[in-house]
């Protein structure tokens, strides 16, 4: 693989992929177990620990980017959960649970994780083509691949949404519009970060996470 972004390799490549394919089927096994919440806590902090030992460990720079990026952000994906949650009063999720606020304890860093693999992977897209292009091609992916996490997740008992919003399977439109989005700024936002020194990656990480509330609140709008 010829890159010129630094930490960009087949070796890094093979593991962020494996690693969605590891989470997916985890979600898959528990949706079929009805495993509940304990299985999401399992899976979320073995990848973010990994993550964060594959980054420090190898000295990996973008996956530190990523990693740092991701976490920032879903901290903040706690005031569009709270949203969802609590304001538009949509987005269900057990109660039996350690909890954030409206959020399951667990929940900035499953989203540091799914950030992560979706960032990666528009960063293959950009250095396949152009920042543009990727950002439409991991839109439509992002977009395409919530029904199929929504509907595991429901199966799973780790969240699901009320009937007062239209729905294709168990995934809000608007959701799966607010993922859209959500995909849509993250090419942008890590190529700029891998051009400057790290500390901005905390800034752009904060500017993603208050993207998220704003998809949200935009998505929620439009869908109705």
């Amino acid at each position: 693989m010829t890159s010129t972004i630094e930490g960009l390799n087949k070796r890094t490549t093979i593991v962020i992929l494996i690693s969605s394919g590891v989470l997916i089927a985890w979600s898959a096994a528990s949706s079929y177990l009805q495993a509940g919440s304990i299985s999401a806590s399992i899976i979320t902090y073995a990848l973010y620990a990994f993550y964060w030992f594959y980054a420090l460990y190898l000295k990996n720079p973008l996956v530190q980017r990523l990693v740092i990026f991701g976490t920032i952000a879903g901290i903040l994906e706690l005031f569009a959960d709270h949203y969802l949650v609590d304001t538009i009063n949509s987005l269900v999720y057990p109660q039996d649970e350690p909890m954030i606020w409206s959020s399951p304890a667990y929940m900035p860093f499953a989203w540091s994780n799914v950030l992560l693999q979706l960032s990666f992977i528009g960063v293959l897209l950009t250095n396949k083509y152009n920042v543009f292009k990727a950002s439409i091609i991991l839109c439509i992916a992002g977009a395409m691949y919530i029904p199929l996490y929504e509907h595991l997740a429901k199966g799973a008992n780790w969240w699901w949404y009320n009937d007062n919003a239209a729905m294709i399977f168990n995934a809000p439109i608007y959701v799966i519009l607010c993922e859209g989005l959500i995909s849509l700024a993250l090419p942008l936002l890590i190529a700029y970060s891998e051009h400057h020194p790290l500390k901005k990656t905390f800034a752009l990480g904060s500017i993603a996470g208050l993207w998220i509330y704003v998809s949200a609140m935009l998505s929620f709008m439009v869908a109705q």
